[in-house]
């Protein structure tokens, strides 16, 4: 069956789209047309939490084989049931988030100090 006529299947979701590109591009790679979709492509990309999320999409007739060509490129991790919800859900994140903290309650105290020499 010709790639273009053929029902494109649900292969994963994907935490953010630079993974789902990476999959995509050794799909193409192996001649698996693989598309990507996901509210991280739109005008407006939303890329926190489960709206980051990206699917990745494959034909029918060759999901198995893609489901083997990225355990074999050792990416297949991508694949699990389990998404994550971007770096806040993630605990390998923790050290971002307390810089993430200090700096916005530096910001917060320099905003006060000067609002009031305003007053």
């Amino acid at each position: 069956m010709e790639e273009r006529s053929e029902q494109f299947v649900h292969l994963a979701d994907v935490g953010d789209l630079v993974s789902a590109r990476v999959c995509v591009a050794v799909l193409g790679s192996e001649g698996i047309n693989a598309r990507v979709h996901g509210e991280s492509l739109g005008p407006y990309p939303v890329t926190v939490g489960r709206m980051a999320v990206t699917q990745i999409w494959v034909p029918q007739s060759k999901i198995a084989r893609a489901r083997d060509i990225l355990t074999e490129a050792e990416i297949d991790h991508v694949l699990s049931p389990e998404v994550r919800g971007g770096a806040i859900a993630d605990r390998e994140a923790l050290p971002m988030k307390v810089v993430a903290a200090v700096v916005a309650t530096i910001l917060a105290a320099a905003v006060i100090q000067a609002a009031m020499r305003v007053f």
